[in-house]
């Protein structure tokens, strides 16, 4: 494989930056995201700089230093050095013949009036040898720069640290593509030495990520390509036989406007042949591999999978040599990137992520360790409290947790999401290999079960509390809450429960998420769980009446066949179950349904029945005020005293002071009463009133989750609050249906 330097030119660069600014700095980063690479490439940028070059040691070979110091390691290097032979040592080789005993300070006296660049690369097996030794450098050899790769910081004080993230799968948009405006890719500045090239020559080596797509990338997101892209393309094209030589380009077929395609090397097109490409096929003539558009979006697919870590993506292109791209993005899906191996790769724990990822989890200790293999229940963002409450127990002490995470997070193993010691609460995220590789762990620990139970206890925690807070009027930390542990809550409700009391508690979790799948735009999802979950419970409770009707309602929603039985099924649950505010729930949907469908008598007795059976305070649902406004709306057409006495008891029920979702429904139901009774001034004030309670509720529910025609689930939206504004000002009666059809997502 090619070790050119793909998508980390700002990173070079803050590098030789820091290198100039100190004598200390130390490039940090989790497995496989290219440390080493990355510290070679600026070794050879500033090592020529100084009169007596680079000396670079490795330590990483799968075990310690058979016996040998650090300081023995360094002075072998500085003798090969010395001998005319490459400045570099590493701990797994043999050592010298000859040299005697080499300490700490034996070392610093011979480097003090040397001026060189020291590399100690891949240092974690030794970290705490390397701390003495870069400590006595600093102090006696001033001449001494140290660059460090490795996965935990050396921690001393003169240290500046270059954390190393992910390569980008995406590109940013506004960002322009080196070489796009000649064509040409910009020269390799980057690359390590060697032969001259030709002036004729392109390369893909570090710094030319040059996809030329006529000035700039295109506006659509989906023929953005980032450096993740561009590194997979080209190992794709070199293990398919192609050269490695090269500049892969996106280029619009004339005309078509359609996805860009990667094109590689020079165009071999004569000027009178025509330049137009296929949409669908992009040739690239200097080495015959073609890559289609289906090839280029799977490899997007495939980075985005493998988080645009490079040593995977790396692995992941080996296997392109035996699988067309579309379906090794499909064997990724099934989180298989553990098993990505290369058996002939240099260096040993380079040959599998998993080995990448298990050489740090070697060096953790019993807690860590163990915090690690717990951890892996999580699929998404969490915090500490969170962990806290998953890891504790089972011979591991709660309290010792938040001190795990931070090992953790040094040793690059967990990625703060927000500063520890913020504002904000601090949150972590795990890679998948480093979750994968946990996982494991926890099954061969037999662990598995218990972690998952606290895993979901604790997410039943978090619905509940969602819900609270919906209830209670604040429906965007409602949201907030949701989005920030949407992962996990889906975890939660789409692992095999173990047993009966499991399966109460997702149906629990799925029912606090009401408003989730109803009014936010999720019914199809929420629809799906509850319909894999109900068959698994057969016991009559409350908590299957629940969700009966909630799934009846989510079924309305989605347009299936199967909403009027999952109703009717709910009634029947909730009736055995004492379950009045259930009850009242499948009323109030019977009736929306046939206040939609013009049945206004069925629809006036559903919604009485549903304003009687649900109490003030009943949870999970359309609160009592929403079916009496309903109830006001469905009468205006067939008796208006009626209807204006509904609205009237919508008005006087309870309500939290910002449910904008209960008001808005309240003041649209008593503005049309009031307009068909003649108070025109009074229907246009709380018009308006209603207007703005809905577009509070539209900037809390994002536009693009729910169709216009029926921005809510019960009350009305925007566009139908205008359209009554309209009549009124107008003079007019309004038109029948007077409510919309409360289908969320189809």
């Amino acid at each position: 494989m090619g070790s050119g330097l793909i998508g980390r030119g700002e990173e070079l660069g803050a590098l030789r930056r820091l290198l100039a600014q100190g004598r200390l700095v130390t490039v940090v980063g989790g497995a496989g995201m290219g440390k080493s690479v990355l510290a070679e490439h600026a070794a050879a940028a500033v090592g020529g700089t100084l009169p007596d070059g680079v000396v670079r040691v490795r330590w990483w070979e799968g075990g310690p230093a058979r016996g040998r110091s650090v300081a023995r390691v360094v002075a072998d290097a500085l003798d090969g050095a010395a001998d005319g032979a490459l400045g570099e040592a590493g701990a797994g080789g043999a050592a010298r013949t000859g040299g005697g005993p080499v300490g700490i300070v034996e070392l610093a006296a011979r480097l003090r009036e040397r001026r060189l660049l020291l590399v100690l690369d891949d240092f974690d097996p030794v970290r705490e040898e390397c701390v003495r030794l870069v400590r006595a450098l600093l102090a006696e050899a001033p001449g001494v720069r140290v660059l460090a790769a490795g996965r935990h910081p050396l921690g001393l004080g003169e240290e500046a640290v270059l954390r190393l993230g992910p390569l980008a799968v995406v590109a940013d948009p506004g960002a322009r593509v080196a070489g796009a405006e000649t064509g040409v890719a910009e020269p390799d500045m980057t690359a390590r030495p060697g032969p001259a090239r030709s002036p004729g020559t392109d390369s893909i080596a570090a710094g030319e990520v040059g996809l030329a797509a006529e000035g700039q990338v295109g506006p659509a997101a989906e023929t953005e390509v980032g450096p993740a892209v561009i590194l997979f393309l080209t190992r794709v094209r070199t293990v398919r036989g192609g050269l490695a030589t090269g500049v892969i380009r996106l280029r619009r077929a004339p005309g078509t406007g359609g996805p860009a395609a990667p094109h590689s090397g020079p165009d071999l097109a004569s000027p009178t042949e025509p330049r137009a490409r296929s949409r669908d096929t992009a040739r690239i003539p200097s080495d015959g591999v073609e890559f289609s558009d289906d090839d280029v979006r799977a490899a997007r697919d495939i980075c985005r999978r493998l988080e645009g870590v490079p040593l995977a993506i790396e692995l992941a292109a080996v296997q392109a040599a035996h699988h067309p791209l579309p379906r090794l993005a499909r064997l990724l899906a099934d989180d298989a990137q553990g098993r990505l191996s290369r058996p002939d790769a240099p260096l040993r724990r380079h040959r599998s992520l998993r080995a990448a990822v298990g050489a740090g989890y070697a060096l953790c200790g019993t807690v860590e360790r163990t915090v690690w293999a717990r951890l892996s229940v999580f699929a998404g963002e969490f915090d500490g409290d969170a962990a806290a409450f998953v890891c504790g127990g089972e011979g591991l002490d709660a309290r010792k947790v938040p001190a795990a995470l931070a090992r953790l997070v040094l040793a690059s193993v967990l990625e703060p999401v927000r500063d520890v010691g913020g504002v904000l609460t601090a949150r972590y995220r795990m890679s998948a290999a480093a979750r994968g590789f946990g996982a494991e762990r926890l099954r061969s620990a037999g662990a598995g079960a218990a972690a998952v139970s606290r895993h979901q206890y604790w997410y039943g925690h978090v619905a509940s509390t969602a819900h609270h807070l919906w209830s209670t009027g604040r429906h965007e930390r409602a949201m907030a809450l949701v989005r920030d542990e949407e992962a996990d809550l889906r975890a939660a409700l789409t692992r095999r429960p173990g047993d009966a009391d499991q399966v109460s508690t997702a149906l629990a979790l799925a029912v606090d998420l009401w408003f989730w799948w109803a009014i936010c735009g999720r019914a199809a999802e929420g629809r799906a769980h509850l319909r894999r979950l109900l068959p698994m419970d057969g016991a009559e409770t409350w908590v299957r009446a629940q969700a009966l009707w909630l799934a009846g309602w989510l079924a309305v929603c989605t347009d299936s066949s199967d909403a009027a039985a999952l109703l009717g099924e709910a009634w029947q649950a909730a009736v055995l179950a004492g379950d009045d505010a259930t009850v009242g729930r499948v009323c109030h949907v019977l009736g929306a349904l046939a206040l939609q469908e013009g049945r206004t008598e069925q629809a006036v007795a559903h919604l009485r029945a549903a304003a009687d059976a649900v109490a003030a305070h009943a949870e999970h649902g359309p609160p009592t005020a929403v079916s009496w406004a309903l109830l006001a709306v469905a009468q205006t057409r067939v008796d208006p005293a009626e209807a204006r006495r509904s609205a009237r008891r919508a008005a006087t029920c309870p309500q939290p002071r910002h449910d904008l979702w209960t008001r808005s429904m309240t003041q649209y139901a008593q503005a049309l009463v009031d307009h068909l009774g003649g108070r025109r001034s009074r229907a246009w004030r709380r018009a308006h009133k209603a207007l703005a309670g809905a577009l509070g509720v539209a900037g809390v529910v994002p536009a693009t989750a729910v169709p216009a025609a029926a921005a809510l689930a019960a009350p009305p939206g925007a566009a139908r609050v205008r359209e009554l504004i309209a009549d009124i000002e107008a003079g007019r009666t309004p038109s029948p249906p007077l409510f919309p059809r409360p289908a969320i997502d189809r």
